[in-house]
């Protein structure tokens, strides 16, 4: 069982079969390619709230890459290419209702791309790239002791 939702994220996302061999980080992205890391998003957390305490609740985040770079078409192409499969991954995912370990009392519902892959900054050597996305899930109450 995972102690929060980042740690049960950090292991989902490291066994995509897309990732190339690089760094993968939380909340840190270094200047090199290749690089992965996830950072928490900002918004509010509770989309539903029921009566007895227990909600529906979103965890929005990112995931970022630092890739090779340059003007060349072909490396152009290969790069938005792994974005582009990377966002039909996760959605195939939760389709198929494989979705990451959550702490206890919370149970996974639905991980969404909001907005796919996109060049945030580059440089001649290499580029800063983003794809945001929400995880959907539920949280019991708050046990009475």
């Amino acid at each position: 069982m995972v102690k929060s939702i980042m740690e049960g994220l950090a292991a989902y996302f490291l066994d995509c079969p897309l990732l190339k061999d690089g760094v993968f980080r939380v909340n840190a992205l270094g200047s090199g390619p290749v690089e992965y890391a996830l950072e928490t998003g900002i918004t509010s957390p509770v989309l539903k709230r029921y009566v007895d305490g227990s909600s529906i609740r979103q965890y929005q985040f990112n995931f970022n890459s630092r890739e090779a770079y340059s003007m060349d078409r072909i490396m152009a192409i290969q790069n938005e290419s792994f974005y582009e499969e990377f966002c039909n991954w996760v959605e195939e995912q939760s389709r198929r209702g494989n979705l990451p370990e959550m702490p206890s009392g919370c149970k996974a519902q639905a991980l969404s791309v909001l907005a796919p892959g996109f060049m945030l900054d580059a440089t001649m050597e290499n580029a800063f790239y983003q794809v945001q996305l929400q995880l959907k899930y539920f949280k019991e109450a708050p046990k009475n002791e």
